[in-house]
């Protein structure tokens, strides 16, 4: 469907009274109710069509965490006020379709940690406890600061636990409740939540459980991510059980992407359009498929277009006046086709860094005394991952610079020697300038090869940038007392070099990617 019918509210209404007539009996009903209007019936049959394939899959216990945690206490009682292992249970957390969270203490080492176990129910169960290993996994496997560290994998009395970060804070769904946020706030929360995703996604992992819950702000004002419970690994060890493979339909319904609800292959695609129906959230404190139900809920996802952003501006007053500038990056994230989406989830990072400028810059000059602006006003609002690209291109057009000195050097050396130093000199430049060249590429083309490109070609850059730097300090000494200010341009260039590969470097890539 193109866009969502004018009268949606009539389209609800027959929608839902058609799915009590028996199924033999609607399509004469809908004809009937949408009377002269064939493109209202049309709407109605597809919805109607929608949700009878996702009705199974809506029908099922396991999207009832309520109701699969009656059932896993009805067989066990709560851990609240036991001790597990070296861990003092405090209080429970939350509860979900898989497992309980709580906060307990470890006892030793002293410190608070959120423990997830699998309901008592569940826990004889080898796929579900197969999952929860797999997640423990998933999660050890990233670091990143905007995702919760998990620090071991146990098992006490046959039951598995996940001991992980206990993040103190609210989650994103809390904070809706207090109503929709400020576009500038969404799309800070935004670059935080794909920040932290894009560090899964490079190493082949896909969350297919992004929601408001699974995301808690800090009391410093940081998004983390909680829960690797459905995340899905791109590389499959062989012989493992594609516990959470392609063709199983796992997750939150009101979050899912289409592909995912009809059990189809998912990729990194999946989260970005679990994080578009979020920032939208987030920006109107309304679900972009928002309906009376799971089954409608499901359907509107596969089937409508939600209402434009904008549409908001009368509702949200002065506060909706950018989200123009939010419209385009979230429209994007909730293609149908996941073909139409972001190429990378590094597409999006960047979409959102220019929608915050945007954004930012009409606040900045509304809120900036008159006068002149700071020196660095403009370089400030350069991202981490700007001035990672800045330093490898900077770093290969002044090495390349630099051989104009060296050659210099070759005509006042011995033909044999002076040539020696200059050939080593612009074998090191073309190797650390054309790895350098090569990875700004992978960065901005095939993000998710980056983190592999980077572990393969640091050695060589670090090599290349060493024999470069002798051979800028040798011909250094080399011009001493003929040409002492080439001598110490090139000493001085050596210095820099160092410095470069060994501080400013692995800074910058750390800015960038969170790792160096």
């Amino acid at each position: 469907m193109s866009s969502v019918p004018a009268d949606w509210t009539r389209l609800n209404d027959i929608f839902h009274r058609a799915l009590e007539v028996p199924a033999a009996e609607r399509a004469a009903f809908v004809n009937e109710e949408c009377g002269g209007d064939p493109e209202l019936g049309a709407e109605v049959a597809s919805l109607l069509a929608a949700h009878d394939r996702a009705a199974d899959f809506i029908e099922h216990p396991n999207l009832s965490a309520a109701d699969i945690f009656a059932q896993a206490m009805s067989s066990g009682e709560s851990l609240v006020g036991r001790t597990v292992g070296q861990y003092r249970i405090l209080r429970v957390l939350g509860e979900g379709g898989m497992g309980i969270v709580y906060l307990a203490e470890d006892t030793r080492l002293g410190r608070p940690v959120a423990l997830k176990a699998l309901a008592p129910n569940f826990t004889r169960d080898p796929g579900r406890r197969e999952r929860l290993t797999r997640e423990a996994r998933a999660a050890a496997a990233l670091t990143h600061p905007g995702i919760a560290t998990v620090y071991a994998l146990e098992e006490f009395d046959d039951h598995l636990y996940i001991c992980s970060e206990y993040v103190p804070g609210e989650t994103l769904r809390e904070e809706l409740r207090r109503g929709p946020l400020p576009v500038a706030r969404v799309i800070d929360a935004g670059l935080g939540i794909v920040r932290a995703v894009a560090t899964a996604h490079e190493r082949g992992i896909v969350h297919r459980d992004l929601k408001p819950e699974n995301l808690i702000r800090t009391p410093a004002g940081d998004l983390k991510i909680l829960d690797f419970g459905l995340a899905r690994f791109r590389d499959v060890i062989p012989g493992a059980a594609m516990l959470t493979g392609d063709g199983a339909v796992l997750g939150t319904p009101g979050y899912m992407s289409p592909e995912q609800i009809r059990g189809d292959a998912v990729d990194f695609r999946s989260d970005l359009f679990s994080i578009g129906i979020i920032l939208y959230e987030l920006a109107t404190g309304v679900h972009p498929f928002l309906g009376s139900d799971s089954a409608s809920t499901i359907a509107r996802i596969l089937e409508t277009e939600p209402r434009r952003l904008r549409d908001f501006a009368p509702a949200l007053g002065p506060a909706a006046a950018p989200l123009a500038q939010l419209e385009a990056v979230v429209s994007t994230c909730l293609q149908k086709s996941p073909g139409m989406r972001q190429r990378s989830t590094q597409e999006l990072i960047t979409a959102l860094e220019h929608a915050r400028d945007a954004v930012s810059g009409p606040q900045r000059a509304a809120s900036t005394p008159a006068g002149p602006l700071p020196v660095y006003e403009g370089a400030g609002r350069r991202s981490p991952r700007w001035w990672w690209e800045f330093h490898q291109i900077a770093a290969s057009l002044a090495y390349v610079a630099l051989l104009a000195p060296l050659w210099f050097v070759r005509t006042t050396m011995a033909s044999r020697a002076g040539m020696m130093l200059f050939v080593a000199a612009l074998v090191a430049v073309i190797t650390a300038s054309t790895l350098r060249l090569h990875l700004v590429f992978t960065v901005r083309s095939y993000p998710a090869e980056r983190e592999q490109q980077q572990r393969s070609t640091r050695p060589w850059i670090r090599i290349a940038d060493a024999l470069f730097a002798i051979a800028l300090v040798a011909g250094g000494f080399e011009m001493l007392d003929p040409h002492a200010s080439v001598a110490l341009t090139l000493i001085g260039s050596a210095i820099a070099v160092v410095l470069s590969t060994t501080v400013i470097e692995p800074a910058t890539t750390r800015a960038a990617f969170g790792s160096d």
